[in-house]
């Protein structure tokens, strides 16, 4: 993103984008903007997904699609208009798309994947491919779709009649900011010596009442602001005093804790009740917790990656080796992880809040400059320049170290082969309580759909109502091939029925729909930024519903 104008004045650009900067940052907006997506199928669907990354300003799509503009696009296409028909479906969609935002770059190419990949295979070479993300919308055969690179994050979309499905292939996926519901952590079990002065200092006359000023007590006002974080530190004390030197450990002891609580609480006030106190024992059974480490970050600082990382291994992969560091050494983490900073509103005089949120930020930022450390000595044991990796980098892995993701996706390949992964996340949903009435039924549809495009060369239902008997086989098929019985009653025998009724055409709502969702999750790999879905994400247009399959 460009920078802002002189005195601070947010860009023109910066003003466009307010909303969406709010949601992923500077970061993942120029991500954004480095990006070039390739659109292979210019239909419903895939010009949805394009409206929706274009709008929020990628750098550049490519539509390739060899397709002429027919009648039957204009019923279900909004981007195309009756002074398209007979013209390339790829250079009208591009054009029209185009105009929404004029910081995106649009091209079109009048050539089919299957071609480019025959006649043009550097432009699938991650080393050389001009393409950062390759979005495909169904019909295309599997064994083009099995010679797409894995190392380029595909995007597989299918839109027939009321059903919808997105997978995504790509190799493995690093989040640092999976943007949690909060990145708050209080330590109110493992305070570090300033937090137990200022605590110490500021409760000191917590439970006596002013009667006459410099009596020594605390009067209404001052016992009404005692940030709600001091309150814990100084009753958790008192509970300690009581019970052997241990917290609240259960549900049992955090409900008398609140008790605890509310009974110092002064109701002699006005309202009858002090916010703060109200705010500490709501806190209770939110906040009161030893420091653990979640699973997912468990599972990185235990990958190979981490544990014995390489020269060229990614940033990534550095950091965290040396948050497992920390973590280790009695010196640092001592088996905690860095301290994340964040930091929660609450009723307190504001010098009060001030100092406490200083002792959290410098704690965080003391932290932060021991993995930096860490950092640095290791990229200088693998030959690397240290100061290549910024302080920056590492403030924010530390700051989130606690929701770290690392999502392996499994490739199209694996999947096409059922391997036995595969077969027992079919298997497992087919036998699951509610399988009667699981979406699996329209992915196992969608598959008997796509390996008789790729038999045949059309979608079933275009030529003959008959079709809906070959593919009824080629399901129960592939239900045998995965393990299962190959049955195919109620639900899943429905959904065949209605792909087959399609004909493998677009509704312009389930295409709207399932471009969005795509365009989302695109966004989510694109700006490394919150979770996006691993790895097949199916709708139901009928009840609209959706579910994530791990295939």
């Amino acid at each position: 993103m460009s920078s802002a104008p002189p005195h601070g004045l947010p860009s023109s650009k910066e003003k466009k984008y307010d909303r969406q900067l709010r949601l992923w940052g500077a970061n993942g907006q120029n991500r954004l903007e480095a990006s070039h997506i390739a659109l292979f199928n210019a239909s419903a669907a895939g010009c949805e997904l394009l409206k929706n990354l274009v709008l929020p300003g990628i750098g550049q799509f490519t539509i390739i699609d060899d397709r002429i503009v027919e009648e039957a696009d204009l019923g279900t296409n909004f981007f195309l208009d009756e002074e398209s028909l007979g013209k390339g479906r790829a250079e009208r969609a591009a054009t029209l798309l185009g105009e929404l935002n004029p910081d995106t770059e649009g091209h079109h190419l009048e050539d089919s994947l299957e071609n480019l990949l025959e006649t043009k295979p550097e432009m699938f070479d991650p080393a050389s491919s001009p393409f950062t993300h390759i979005a495909v919308v169904a019909p295309v055969s599997t064994a083009v779709l099995l010679k797409l690179s894995p190392k380029i994050p595909t995007f597989l979309i299918y839109s027939i009649g009321f059903t919808a499905c997105l997978r995504i292939a790509s190799s493995t996926h690093l989040i640092v900011e999976t943007h949690p519901d909060s990145l708050i952590d209080l330590r109110l079990t493992t305070p570090w010596p300033e937090l137990s002065t200022l605590a110490a200092e500021r409760t000191q006359n917590l439970d006596i009442q002013e009667k006459t000023e410099g009596d020594g007590g605390m009067n209404d006002h001052e016992h009404g602001h005692v940030p709600y974080v001091i309150l814990m530190f100084k009753y958790l004390e008192d509970w300690k005093a009581s019970h052997s030197g241990n917290y609240p450990s259960n549900y049992s002891e955090k409900t008398e804790f609140k008790a605890l609580i509310q009974d110092k609480m002064r109701t002699d006030v006005p309202g009858a009740s002090e916010e703060n106190y109200e705010e500490a024992i709501a806190a209770v059974m939110k906040h009161l917790r030893n420091p653990e480490i979640s699973t997912n970050t468990k599972k990185v600082l235990a990958d190979p990656r981490c544990v014995d990382p390489t020269a060229d291994a990614a940033d990534f992969w550095i950091i965290a080796h040396a948050v497992k560091q920390f973590v280790a050494r009695s010196d640092q983490g001592n088996g905690m992880l860095p301290l994340s900073g964040g930091f929660p509103d609450m009723k307190a005089e504001s010098n009060t809040y001030v100092e406490l949120q200083n002792i959290y930020r410098t704690r965080a930022h003391r932290d932060a400059t021991l993995v930096h450390q860490n950092v640095q000595e290791l990229l200088t044991k693998l030959g690397r320049d240290p100061e290549s990796i910024p302080f920056d980098d590492v403030s924010l892995f530390t700051k989130h170290a606690n929701f770290i993701r690392c999502i392996e996706y499994r490739s199209l390949a694996s999947e096409f082969s059922a391997d036995e992964a595969h077969k027992k996340t079919v298997v497992d949903a087919l036998g699951n309580y509610d399988a009667e009435d699981s979406l699996i039924h329209d992915y196992v549809a969608l598959r008997a759909w796509q390996e008789f495009y790729s038999k045949y060369s059309k979608p079933p239902g275009v030529d003959s109502d008959g079709d809906i008997v070959e593919i009824k086989e080629i399901a129960q098929t592939y239900l045998k091939s995965v393990g299962h019985d190959g049955s195919l009653e109620g639900r899943g025998e429905k959904v065949l029925q209605e792909i087959v009724r399609a004909g493998g055409g677009e509704l312009h709502v389930i295409s709207s729909l399932i471009g969005g969702i795509a365009a989302q999750e695109i966004t989510k790999v694109i700006t490394q930024q919150y979770v996006p879905a691993n790895n097949t994400v199916v709708f139901d247009g009928v009840k609209s519903r959706t579910a994530v399959f791990e295939l």
